[in-house]
């Protein structure tokens, strides 16, 4: 079955639309200098990725309804660079430029293929829109890449109020009166497109949506149907052209 059925498809932000230009703790690290940071991105990487991990815990989704998510990050970098800087550093300069940089092309591109899928979804008639964790950075970060033109909404866990997996998010869209929305919408005519198999694919078929995943990894194929796998979005766009495409 075709894509005939649907009118409504959303993608997730990092991994799918976006790439990072290098990984964060790679990025942390080359700021970091600036301000008397002497290890490498080694020692940050674990620090960082820990670090995340245990606001998100403690504070999810960017700290909504807890604190300015701006806050929440600059806690993440502290915690990350804490004992690894010289005692007069500007920990809170190094914080705000990080944060600023990563609105810009400094630190994100735009994933080989995005144009030509949007466009032809877009062609086809479909209502596009993006879905994603996120801080309210994401729509300048999509304005800066030059995408945000083709979509019709950008829709942030930390704007909504809901992360996934919650399928909340999901149902969250269907309920918005967006200029331009098909009217009438169900589940069962929406489709997402993310990279996570559990915060994307699993999410959205939670949420009665129809789901495809964008990855290389050969081991989902033991657990949902292969023809719902695509390693880039340039092979998605070729299925969809050639009429290939099984999203039931």
């Amino acid at each position: 079955m075709s894509l005939r059925c649907i009118r409504l498809v959303t993608f997730d932000a990092t991994n799918t639309l976006l790439k990072f230009k290098v990984q964060p703790w790679e990025y942390y690290t080359i700021l970091g200098r600036d301000y008397g940071f002497e290890g490498s991105d080694e020692d940050l990487k674990l620090r960082l990725l820990d670090n995340y991990k245990f606001m998100w815990n403690k504070y999810p989704n960017f700290g909504k309804n807890q604190m300015n998510w701006e806050d929440w990050w600059r806690q993440v970098v502290k915690k990350t660079f804490d004992g690894q800087l010289p005692s007069n550093a500007n920990i809170e300069g190094l914080a705000n430029q990080l944060i600023n940089d990563y609105k810009t092309t400094k630190c994100w591109y735009l994933r080989d293929g995005s144009h030509e899928v949007l466009n032809y979804l877009r062609n086809y008639g479909a209502f596009l829109g993006v879905i994603s964790n996120f801080d309210p950075r994401l729509v300048e970060i999509l304005r800066n890449v030059r995408i945000d033109y083709k979509l019709d909404f950008i829709y942030t866990s930390f704007d909504v109020g809901y992360a996934k997996p919650d399928p909340k998010i999901f149902n969250h869209v269907l309920m918005q009166n967006i200029p331009g929305k098909p009217k009438n919408l169900q589940p069962k005519n929406c489709l997402h497109i993310g990279d996570d198999l559990e915060k994307d694919y699993k999410a959205a078929k939670a949420a009665g949506w129809n789901a495809l995943l964008i990855s290389k990894n050969k081991n989902y194929e033991e657990c949902i149907p292969k023809e719902h796998i695509f390693p880039n979005l340039i092979d998605l766009r070729l299925a969809i052209s050639k009429n290939k495409l099984n999203v039931f």
